[in-house]
C-alpha cells in the first residue's frame, strides 16, 4: 500500500457531522443503499460520519449524481455528539488492497465484516475525496450505540457555486 498520511490513531471525536435527508442516526439508510464500505441488506444499518463539516459536505458531492441544475437548494446537517460509552476501532491501513480506492467490493468486504462483528460503535476509515481526513462508520445496533447522539440538524442552503451554476 502506497504511504498514507491518514492518522494512525483516531482522537477520540468530540462530535461528528453528517449530512443526510434523515433527521436522526437511525441507519435505515443503510438497508436500501450500498456505500463505499458496505453493502445493502435488510437489517444492516449504518451511518457514515464525517470528521468535520466541511468533510462531510466534500462526501456529499462527490457522492451527487445527476443534473446540478435539479440539486435540492438545501441540505440537512446533523451534529452528533460522541461520549465515552461508544467504542471506537481504527481500520489498519495496511489491511486495505493498494487499489482501495477504485475497489468497492474490497471496501463494503472490510466494512460488512465490521458490521457482522459487531466490535466497536465507531469504525474510523480514510475519506477517499478528502485524503488528509477521516470517517467513522457509525454501527446503530451496536450494544455502545447509546454513545452516539445527535445533537441537532438543521437545513442550510447549499451554495451554488458549488455547482457551478450561474
Amino acid at each position: 500500500m502506497k504511504e498514507s498520511s491518514v492518522r494512525s490513531q483516531a482522537v477520540r471525536p468530540e462530535n461528528l457531522w453528517r449530512i443526510s435527508n434523515h433527521k436522526d442516526l437511525a441507519g435505515l439508510g443503510g438497508e436500501k443503499a450500498e456505500g463505499r464500505w458496505h453493502t445493502a441488506a435488510r437489517g444492516k444499518r449504518i451511518v457514515y460520519l464525517a470528521e468535520h463539516p466541511a468533510v462531510a459536505l466534500i462526501e456529499t458531492l462527490a457522492n451527487l449524481e445527476g443534473d446540478p441544475e435539479l440539486f435540492p437548494d438545501f441540505f440537512q446537517m446533523i451534529k452528533a455528539e460522541v461520549h465515552d460509552e461508544a467504542s471506537i476501532e481504527v481500520l489498519d491501513l495496511h489491511k486495505l488492497p493498494r487499489d482501495w480506492e477504485n475497489n468497492i467490493k474490497a471496501t463494503q468486504a472490510i466494512g460488512d465484516k465490521w458490521l457482522a462483528e459487531g466490535r466497536s460503535t465507531l469504525l474510523v476509515v480514510p475519506s477517499m475525496p478528502s485524503p488528509e481526513s477521516v470517517n467513522y462508520l457509525y454501527n446503530p445496533l451496536h450494544e455502545g450505540a447509546g454513545g452516539v447522539v445527535r445533537v441537532w440538524s438543521k437545513k442550510l442552503r447549499y451554495d451554488k457555486r458549488l455547482f457551478h451554476i450561474r
